[in-house]
């Protein structure tokens, strides 16, 4: 499972581009509910922004509008909807579910950062205690020196 994790991790960038373009023909071909299951892809858009750089994320999210704005060109038809009062609940049940979704990639992205946030913290700390030490060494060595050459001094 480790080793699958570090593939995806190391690998996100192709991650990114394989889900949208994987997932914008699957969603505009098969779905019903086109315009709902688009709120997808603020989860992949807000989890790329955490494995990868801004800016690659940023360009992830031009191009599904891309892809989005191309299908709707072409087949405008299948984005308008038809609602009946089981459409209206089906919608809010997606709608819904992405909600709650994005809320715990958010909650557990937020958890993890904490905690990389504290070994941070943590580190630091360590790292002022050991400078502290070693300043004290070096004070300690130049006190030695300075003794050393008085005694020397004092021979000659």
């Amino acid at each position: 499972m480790e080793t699958l994790k570090e593939y995806l991790i190391k690998n996100a960038e192709q991650m990114l581009a394989l889900t949208i373009l994987v997932s914008v023909p699957a969603i505009t071909y098969l779905l019903p509910y086109k315009l709902v299951f688009l709120n997808f892809f603020f989860i992949v858009i807000l989890l790329a922004v955490y494995f990868l750089e801004a800016h690659r994320a940023l360009m992830g999210g031009v191009l599904t509008t891309l892809l989005v704005v191309i299908y709707v060109y072409h087949f405008p038809s299948s984005f308008l909807p038809n609602f009946t009062a089981l459409d209206l609940w089906m919608n809010i049940l997606a709608w819904s579910s992405f909600l709650i979704l994005t809320g715990g990639a958010v909650g557990k992205i937020s958890d993890r950062l904490k905690k990389e946030i504290k070994e941070l913290k943590e580190l630091k700390r360590s790292l002022e205690a050991q400078n502290e030490e070693l300043v004290a060494r070096l004070a300690d060595e130049k006190g030695s020196q300075g003794k050393v050459a008085e005694l020397a001094s004092q021979v000659s």
